[in-house]
């Protein structure tokens, strides 16, 4: 028997975090396996036996004393414990916890991420690139294997009906706009400059955004994951953007929001992240500079029909290739 392991509590966690968790939660259950979050860890660890293989999905900033505790009792019940690291923002970015606060969540997460990499017997982050920084800024640290584990995607139960191109077709900007690179403010100026060419559309839980886009033409709306896919068809979505800017850390680390677009078999349009040119290959012409509207515009005014659905067919079959069941698969090498 195999065991998943969450640190974060799942009710504070959004987002693409919380998509991952879920479905890795759906695939091992749907093995057989268990399952240990939210209440009573540590009852759940203790009655735990004979484990072959425990997974850690671990939090962003640390881990808490009965989690430290857990994954002792764990390790000991265990032949392997493979712990997954989220993000190094703590390694890449140290000048930016300065103030006091921030300095002692600088410190825990060290410790955290000390304690986790103890614990293991292998690591996985969502890219390599990640994994060989993450040790190459703790020297001090154990050493450990580790290789990628990439977010999956979603087997969609019906293929979606194409965009309607005698219409107005719609392009889609899916998840949080806070991100201080999130590249959100590319999507509403392409939004203020083509409003007559497309509609727009932002599915978001972000707080306060319905205020912050009052005076733009854009349609938001925040619905469940398992919905987007009726509301992208609903609304004639063509397109996604995907509008976070090439820098160090968004080019060794994975968003959720790419596999979900793959997913959907969903065209979208980004900067040419090299995690995504793995994905999707150097050929996948919806590599853009999306600091150059016209540009983007007039890509999309030269994509005909039949050209749109040979990029929704190989989107699906890049999707196959990639999901939860096969990420599951790698982790436990089956």
């Amino acid at each position: 028997m195999n065991l998943l392991y969450v640190v974060p509590d799942l009710k504070k966690v959004s987002g693409g975090p919380r998509t991952r968790i879920n479905m890795f939660k759906n695939v091992f259950i749907k093995n057989g396996d268990r399952v240990i979050e939210g209440r009573s860890k540590l009852r759940k660890s203790i009655k735990s036996r004979k484990i072959n293989i425990v997974y850690v999905e671990s939090a962003t900033n640390r881990i808490s004393f009965t989690d430290v505790i857990c994954l002792f009792v764990l390790r000991l019940y265990s032949n392997e414990i493979i712990v997954f690291i989220r993000d190094i923002y703590a390694e890449l970015f140290p000048h930016d916890y300065n103030t006091f606060r921030r300095k002692i969540t600088f410190v825990l997460n060290k410790i955290s991420n000390f304690y986790l990499t103890l614990i293991s017997t292998s690591m996985v982050f969502p890219t390599n690139n990640m994994g060989s920084i993450f040790f190459d800024k703790n020297l001090l640290f154990p050493s450990r294997t580790y290789t990628n584990l990439p977010p999956g995607t979603i087997e969609m139960p019906v293929d979606r009906a194409i965009p309607d191109f005698n219409q107005k077709l719609g392009v889609l900007y899916l998840g949080s706009t806070k991100y201080a690179n999130s590249g959100f403010y590319n999507f509403v100026d392409f939004s203020r400059q083509y409003s007559k060419f497309y509609n727009f559309f932002v599915l978001s839980g972000d707080m306060n955004l319905k205020d912050d886009l009052a005076c733009e033409q854009i349609n938001l709306n925040s619905i469940p994951h398992d919905e987007i896919s009726s509301f992208i068809e609903s609304n004639n979505i063509a397109y996604a953007m995907h509008t976070r800017p090439r820098n160090e850390y968004d080019d060794i680390t994975f968003p959720i929001k790419i596999l979900d677009f793959v997913s959907l078999c969903l065209p979208f349009f980004s900067e040419k992240h090299i995690p995504l040119e793995g994905l999707l290959g150097e050929d996948y012409k919806l590599f853009k500079n999306l600091n150059n509207l016209n540009n983007l515009h007039e890509s999309i005014q030269s994509i005909s029909k039949d050209e749109y659905i040979e990029w929704t067919t190989y989107l699906k079959n890049v999707a196959i290739k990639n999901t939860y069941d096969e990420r599951y698969k790698s982790l436990i090498r089956e």
